[in-house]
């Protein structure tokens, strides 16, 4: 993570509103608060999870999306989380956007 301080920044309920605002008119009524703040979660666990948080000021942090949407996809089933498939690509990318909007990584 290049600017571990921009994380202070991070703000949960702008982010949600911030994803429910990209998403696809369609989506946009399908998930409630609670179902994006999942999304959130699950997404900085798996940056957790892989390291991402280190201080490592001076490397470049390479993100896979696709990693991330299948970590997504699983945690959600394993959780019973009723998030469908073919719908979690737009919310881990609204959540990506809305993390390089703050210049998190």
């Amino acid at each position: 993570m290049s600017q571990n301080d921009d994380l202070f920044t991070y703000d949960e309920d702008d982010a949600v509103k911030y994803i429910q605002n990209v998403l696809p008119q369609e989506l946009k009524e399908k998930y409630s608060h609670d179902d994006i703040v999942y999304i959130t979660d699950v997404v900085y666990d798996y940056y957790e999870q892989k390291g991402l948080f280190d201080d490592r000021d001076d490397e470049e942090v390479e993100i896979d999306e696709d990693d991330i949407i299948a970590y997504a996809r699983k945690c959600a089933r394993k959780d019973g989380v009723k998030i469908d498939d073919e719908d979690m690509p737009f919310l881990v990318r609204g959540e990506l956007d809305y993390e390089e909007s703050l210049g998190v990584f």
